[in-house]
């Protein structure tokens, strides 16, 4: 060590200090960076689920306008008889006159 200037010395043992001292602040520095990695990463996970999510409903939803929508010729047979059905129409009137009937006999 005596052939070593003193100037070298201190200048070495104040490098030494200086980095000791700043290593709290760039272990600190790093634990934000991986925090805010984290954050980053649980977001971009979170819109992914998300987009799943409104892509399953949006095909969901078409199907079932495509199914509402697009009838076979056997179902569009069916709505309208029942809408048109002349024996149904004749049996409500029979009822109403029953009805009326009763109505007027008391």
């Amino acid at each position: 060590m005596a052939g070593i200037p003193e100037d070298i010395r201190q200048a070495v043992a104040i490098s030494n200090i200086k980095a000791i001292a700043e290593q709290p602040a760039m272990l600190s520095n790093l634990a934000y960076s991986n925090l805010v990695s984290n954050v980053n990463l649980s977001q971009q996970n979170a819109i992914s689920n998300q987009q799943a999510m409104n892509q399953l409903t949006m095909t969901i939803t078409s199907k079932a306008v495509n199914r509402i929508s697009n009838l076979s010729p056997t179902e569009a047979a069916s709505v309208d008889s029942v809408l048109t059905a002349k024996q149904l129409a004749e049996q409500i009137a029979q009822l109403r006159s029953v009805l009326d009937k009763k109505k007027c006999s008391k």
